[in-house]
């Protein structure tokens, strides 16, 4: 039984997760979000494999004192910590989904024209000296995704500026139908498919555990 409720805790929000990206690739409409929701996205479906899986093992159970080591908490409030330290590094940052980089340039290029100060391009990326800021650019062909990171002097109304008539600009793009995300979407149903099957087998037996769990 505990075996069960292991797999359950483990594969269900990385089922969740790739099954939400494969849709996301499969429906082909770009969008534009925030580097912090897509990491927090990433942390939440690590979440289980951090606290009771593979995970554990580089995590809390080597880092801990042996009685913490075994308390869920303890985990829990590592794998926390852990990612409150890294989320800082993605809140100037967009991540564009169903963007190609070259589609994603045109409309920065177009962008930066209208903001009437000096910008310099750069491969890469570009630089405005009156606002000191640097924009990054990385792509991810694979997946038809492009992060843009704002480095510099921080400016919160120049990112939304950017985030905002981003969207707008590659409203009008798509990307139709990528094998990779119907292939992301598979996987994820693959995945959640064990832990749906153990659920529904015994699912007072696993709320059950759940609560001596909590209890302990």
């Amino acid at each position: 039984m505990e075996f069960h409720l292991l797999i359950c805790v483990n594969l269900l929000p990385v089922g969740t997760y790739f099954c939400v990206l494969g849709l996301l690739h499969a429906a082909g409409r770009p969008l534009v979000t925030t580097g912090i929701r897509d990491f927090l996205a990433l942390a939440l479906a690590l979440s289980g494999l951090a606290i009771t899986g593979p995970l554990h093992v580089l995590l809390h159970s080597r880092l801990l004192p042996g009685p913490l080591a075994h308390t869920w908490w303890a985990g829990l409030g590592l794998y926390l910590l852990l990612v409150g330290m890294l989320a800082p590094r993605s809140f100037e940052t967009l991540v564009i989904y169903n963007g190609s980089e070259t589609t994603v340039v045109a409309a920065l290029r177009t962008i930066l024209e209208r903001l009437n100060t000096s910008v310099q391009e750069v491969p890469g990326g570009w630089i405005l000296p009156a606002r000191g800021i640097l924009l990054e650019m990385d792509s991810l062909p694979v997946l038809n995704n492009v992060s843009l990171q704002f480095r510099g002097v921080r400016d919160t109304l120049l990112f939304r500026q950017i985030q905002r008539e981003l969207a707008d600009l590659l409203a009008e793009t798509r990307t139709g139908w990528p094998a990779i995300g119907i292939t992301l979407a598979a996987a994820g149903g693959l995945i959640l498919a064990l832990p749906i099957s153990l659920l529904a087998r015994d699912a007072q037996g696993i709320t059950m555990l759940v609560r001596l769990v909590i209890d302990k």
